[in-house]
């Protein structure tokens, strides 16, 4: 049986503890007359795809914002550089702000950044053939990244929740942009990746055999998030990274081919028809949100993992983690 370890959260936890400054007034870049704001992200995610069209066609500095990006590496690494003050805004799985409240600790999320579960199963393996049902993956080695990500997450419940039919099914954990080469090296079975990973894969011959996105529909996979103190002293500057976000959503369902060229801009290693082929799916899904606002139904499913693994004990504290009215206004009056 799968049981979660929440060793690797209550380090990041006591990191964001251990360096928890109050966040002070910004000053102006005397050169441009924008203001400095950094953007803690998971990391390079072609996913993230509304972050940098925001950056590449200027949302953000029409915002009068100067926005720089930095990794976190993790879920919990990334709420711990934002609890510290390393960074104004957090983008990754939002439940980590309710599991952060639970505990006493800050944080709020204003808006969606990525709306669906968006891994895909692939295998070199001719013999494990496609299935939407988990009971497919029977007996199986199945590569998530690590524990506490959402990935592993949600492998963790559904082998969990289908334990009579999966047989010895079992996850092996591994390290973003590690899971294919486990793949190679005999190591695991099947590998849930992200875009454009599972393209990649599929142009080198693997195929896929299982969905997140069909298992979970409406899924709130990444939000954006803040400090209620930054938020209550900083709320231009929140309301203009949201309006800055709906813009670039905006951008992206009015012109996906445009899209799709910030895409290969922002990623030149990828092939250009690999980027094409995942950029086409996220749109078109719907996975790359039509709006920043929050999706009530895929905040519940999104909690409701966290709270059937027992990371999240009160799922009626998630609740209190939304601040809707920032998207809400970027939704009316972005054009």
């Amino acid at each position: 049986m799968i049981v979660f370890s929440r060793r690797k959260w209550v380090a990041g936890l006591a990191l964001a503890l251990g360096l928890l400054v109050s966040v002070g007034c910004q000053k102006q870049t005397a050169s441009t007359g924008t203001t400095p704001i950094t953007i803690c992200q998971y990391g390079d995610l072609l996913i993230y795809l509304p972050l940098y069209i925001a950056q590449d066609q200027g949302f953000f500095r029409k915002e009068g914002l100067d926005v720089k990006f930095i990794n976190g590496g993790g879920d919990d690494k990334t709420y711990a550089a934002v609890a510290s003050g390393a960074a104004q805004f957090g983008v990754s799985d939002p439940t980590f702000t309710a599991i952060a409240r639970e505990k006493g600790q800050p944080g709020v999320v204003v808006g969606t950044v990525v709306a669906g579960a968006t891994y895909w199963g692939v295998t070199w393996d001719d013999k494990i053939k496609p299935t939407k049902s988990v009971a497919g993956l029977k007996d199986l080695r199945i590569a998530t990244y690590e524990a506490p990500s959402t990935n592993y997450a949600l492998m963790a419940k559904s082998l969990k929740e289908n334990s009579a039919s999966v047989g010895k099914a079992q996850i092996v954990q591994g390290s973003y942009g590690g899971l294919l080469a486990m793949l190679k090296a005999g190591k695991a079975d099947v590998a849930m990746e992200l875009e454009p990973v599972a393209s990649t894969a599929v142009k080198q011959g693997a195929h896929i055999v299982f969905s997140y996105p069909e298992m979970y529909g409406p899924f709130m996979l990444t939000g954006i998030y803040v400090l209620e103190n930054y938020r209550d002293q900083h709320g231009r500057e929140v309301q203009g990274v949201v309006n800055a976000l709906e813009r670039a959503m905006q951008f992206a369902h009015a012109d996906k081919q445009a899209a799709i060229k910030v895409a290969q801009r922002k990623f030149p290693e990828v092939g250009q028809d690999v980027i094409e082929s995942a950029v086409t799916r996220m749109v078109d899904e719907s996975t790359l949100p039509n709006h920043v606002s929050m999706d009530p139904e895929g905040w519940k499913n999104t909690v409701k993992v966290r709270a059937e693994l027992g990371d999240l004990k009160n799922p009626g504290v998630a609740d209190q983690t939304l601040d809707s009215r920032f998207a809400a206004r970027a939704v009316a009056e972005v054009r």
